[in-house]
């Protein structure tokens, strides 16, 4: 009988797998995009580098307060975490395929039964006294225990590509963590920035209420003398109405402001209240951040980060799918230990059962190519996605830093005009008292003032807005 020596053949079959599993699956998948030395707009950028928690650059206490509340209670930001949960699960269950499954069996069975004689008397009488009897009892007992373990040894890299391209794919949602971060800071600094401006405002329309509600009684008494015509006492009339219903309008955006910034900090809308504050976020404004690039951009912005994830994940895929032409192998073990108990008899022993296992595709009709060309074209788009993405980036950044350059510039002009509309309503007061110019001149020019204070707290408002803006853009407002 011929022997088989197997020693030699492991140690072939073992040095083959080796051998396979040091080939590559790695798919390159890199950005067509050439990166600039440094962005275009931010020469003149003279603010802190540290864009990690900006909003510590306004020095506003309550401010501060507000987005560390909402960093910690923001509801987005819960979600992108629960998400992420999930991910990483999904990534640690990818990776536990790579290893040995092994478990243990057992059951335990009995039976008991009767069965009637089928034989008549007669016949009965010839056999013996076991066999003569009306029924038959029957019983039996049954216990085995076994223990199992089968692995698929990842000898092509599928395996790992599938948990490289899970772990991408956690990493995505971590950077939608972050991002959410970002939104939640943003946000709330946005609404506060827009209550404090709704309050300045407030005060404002105040003033022009009242020097308004002054012109129409003036206004009234010139006309009951016969000096003006009712043309100017409806004028005045409609410009006050308008004035007042400008102060509500004021009224509700502070309050739609005030009950965002509670549902974003996590707390109860109608038990809210905004805490005043000393410091003047809108006219203290910090300058721009110094000190970033572009490939600091790539580190920083969280979707820029999510879309190289992406484009990770999808090369992995692609890698994953590529494997499909290769070999697989299998190997399993089996023992079990068991005992049978019929009746008298009774009998018990072991097997166990030891395979090894290959799967090789010859003929698919095609399916592993299109499904290698479909997830090639899957990492094209995202590829595409990512370049697409870090334009717009690049293109927003200086946009930013521009914008937020020019509202710098004009609101230094604004805070000029209102000086001078200041002095010269002060200077109208003075002549109103010496009798040079009437009432209605002076109160006209308190209005102009304080238009013109209006015009520099919108301004105020929009600077602070696109410093948020560049903030974003840059991808600040998170850290590991």
């Amino acid at each position: 009988m011929p022997t088989f020596k197997s020693q030699p053949f492991a140690a072939a079959l073992c040095t083959a797998l080796l051998l396979c599993a040091c080939r590559n699956t790695d798919i390159a998948a890199d950005s067509g995009i050439r990166l600039p030395e440094q962005f275009g707009q931010n020469q003149a950028a003279r603010g802190s580098a540290d864009i990690g928690a900006w909003w510590r650059q306004w020095r506003d206490p309550v401010l501060d307060s507000l987005i560390e509340r909402a960093l910690a209670q923001n509801f987005d930001i819960k979600i992108a975490q629960s998400r992420l949960k999930e991910a990483r699960a999904q990534a640690r269950l990818a990776q536990a395929d790579l290893g040995p499954a092994a478990g243990l069996s057992a059951q335990a069975a009995a039976s008991r039964g009767r069965v009637d004689n089928p034989l008549d008397n007669p016949l009965r009488a010839r056999l013996p006294q076991q066999a003569a009897d009306d029924s038959f009892k029957t019983q039996s007992s049954l216990a085995a225990a076994g223990f199992s373990a089968s692995w698929e040894p990842d000898i092509f890299g599928q395996k790992r590509s599938d948990a490289d391209a899970a772990r991408h794919a956690a990493d995505g949602y971590r950077e939608a963590v972050y991002g959410a971060r970002l939104l939640a800071a943003a946000d709330t600094a946005d609404h506060y920035f827009q209550a404090r401006a709704a309050q300045g405002r407030l005060k404002t329309a105040e003033r022009s209420t009242a020097a308004l509600q002054k012109l129409l009684r003036y206004v009234s008494a010139r006309f009951a003398a016969g000096h003006v015509s009712a043309y100017e006492v409806e004028q005045t009339r409609a410009a006050l109405a308008s004035a007042q219903a400008k102060q509500s309008t004021i009224a509700a955006e502070y309050a739609a402001h005030v009950r965002a910034i509670a549902v974003l900090t996590g707390q109860v809308p109608q038990n809210f209240v905004l805490p005043d504050s000393s410091a003047d976020v809108l006219a203290d404004q910090p300058d721009a951040p110094s000190g970033q690039t572009p490939q600091g951009l790539l580190e920083r912005r969280p979707d820029l980060r999510a879309a190289a994830a992406e484009v990770r994940a999808y090369a992995a895929k692609l890698a994953s799918a590529k494997a499909d032409l290769l070999p697989r192998f299998s190997i399993r073990f089996l023992g079990q230990s068991g005992r049978i108990d019929l009746d008298s008899t009774d009998l018990k022993g072991w097997n166990s059962l030891v395979s090894v296992g290959i799967r090789l595709p010859l003929f698919t009709n095609g399916r592993i190519s299109a499904n290698i060309q479909a997830a090639d074209a899957r990492l094209q788009s995202a590829l595409l996605r990512y370049d697409r993405t870090l334009l717009t980036a690049l293109g927003e950044v200086d946009t930013a830093y521009q914008g937020q350059s020019a509202l710098t510039r004009q609101n230094a002009l604004l805070q000029t005009a209102l000086g001078r509309s200041e002095q010269q309503a002060a200077d109208a007061q003075r002549l109103f008292r010496y009798g040079n110019i009437t009432l209605d001149s002076a109160l006209k020019a308190e209005l102009a003032a304080q238009e013109a204070r209006e015009n520099l707290i919108r301004s105020q408002l929009a600077r602070a807005q696109a410093a948020l803006g560049l903030y974003k853009s840059l991808g600040g407002g998170w850290s590991e």
